[in-house]
Formats: C-alpha cells, sequence, structure tokens
C-alpha cells in the first residue's frame, strides 16, 4: 500500500532530527537517518514483542459454546 507524501513540515523536522543527531553522533546526516530508522524499527519491534507477551501471559478463558441453531419451525 503506497504510503502517504509527508507534508513539508514533516519533512524538515526529520532532517533538523537527522542533522541533530548527526552533530551528536559526529556522522555525517545520512548516517543519523539510517541511526533514527533503526532506533524507530526497534522501538516498532519491541511494541510488538510487548504486544505479544501480553498476550501469551494473559489468563487463558474457555471458548464459550455455540448456541445451538433453532429448528426451522421456530426460526423467524
Amino acid at each position: 500500500m503506497p504510503r502517504k507524501s509527508a507534508s513539508l513540515a514533516e519533512r524538515y523536522r526529520a532532517h533538523r532530527a537527522a542533522f541533530e543527531l548527526a552533530q551528536q553522533l559526529g556522522c555525517t546526516p545520512k548516517e543519523a537517518e539510517d541511526e533514527l530508522a533503526r532506533r524507530a524499527a526497534q522501538q516498532e519491534w519491541q511494541r510488538g514483542h510487548d504486544r505479544l507477551e501480553a498476550l501469551r501471559n494473559a489468563p487463558l478463558r474457555p471458548p464459550e459454546p455455540e448456541p445451538r441453531p433453532l429448528p426451522w419451525w421456530l426460526r423467524d
């Protein structure tokens, strides 16, 4: 599915974040963009992992039985 293009303000924010990280790390802005993408992917993976762990640790409930279908003469 194609992603919606980012607005100009969002692109400027992303470039600024990459530039500031590049200054902190002492690398190029492209390397900083790669690092930001790696961090975002790690956070996304962690959120998914946390959801999976929550489902695994949830208490088990027996499935509720399906109601029996009514005979044809009792149906609406």
